[in-house]
């Protein structure tokens, strides 16, 4: 059995509240694959039930999908959250240990990605399509689209902040800040990212440049 390298379990000793580890760094991936699961939450808070979504994951490590499993069960709301009575799917991040150190690379990313046409490599976000201007990104699929301000803080460090949305559910994120950092460039020109939004949300991604 693999074993993952890296597995912080980021919980409140005061249970005010539940925090799920994102993402997990394993020896069996080239570079990110995926893991999502249902997670069901019972009347208090409490986790009912993980289960698999294999349709939607990428990740074919049975032994380590099994304990990452194991590991959301063991994590209940409080009682009265705006979960209980609810199912919701949740992605998981699985990534190649060697990101571990989530370092800057040393290079002038800016040169060659401060402007183009790019995409994700997760298939999730296949459909979206991504302009990259000097001082603006834009990002749209078929029925949304998000602008955003970028600017450059370092050679291989960006930090998007969102401007406009098309969706009213997510005007709540106009004005906040990801920050990204380039910590890899791949032999076929794909670079690899760690993101940060508002210290909330955070996540490795391959980036494909059209």
């Amino acid at each position: 059995m693999r074993k993952i390298i890296f597995l912080i379990l980021i919980l409140q000793s005061s249970l005010t509240s539940a925090q799920i580890q994102q993402y997990f760094f394993v020896d069996d991936v080239e570079v990110v694959e995926y893991l999502y699961v249902k997670i069901c939450i019972g009347e208090n808070g409490e986790t009912i039930s993980v289960t698999e979504i294999p349709e939607r994951t990428t990740y074919k490590n049975k032994d380590i999908i099994q304990q990452i499993i194991e590991y959301r069960k063991e994590i209940d709301f409080l009682p009265g959250s705006k979960f209980s009575n609810q199912c919701f799917d949740y992605p998981f991040t699985i990534v190649n240990s060697k990101y571990e150190s989530i370092k800057e690379l040393d290079s002038n990313c800016v040169v060659d990605f401060g402007k183009g046409k790019y995409r994700y490599i997760n298939p999730e976000y296949r459909d979206v399509k991504i302009k990259r201007r000097k001082r603006k990104q834009i990002e749209k699929t078929k029925d949304s689209k998000s602008v955003y301000k970028i600017e450059w803080i370092s050679p291989c460090n960006y930090v998007l902040t969102y401007l406009k949305v098309s969706k009213p559910k997510y005007e709540y994120l106009i004005g906040q800040k990801i920050d990204v950092k380039i910590i890899d460039v791949l032999e076929n020109g794909n670079y690899v990212y760690f993101s940060n939004l508002s210290d909330r949300t955070y996540g490795f991604e391959e980036m494909e440049k059209l």
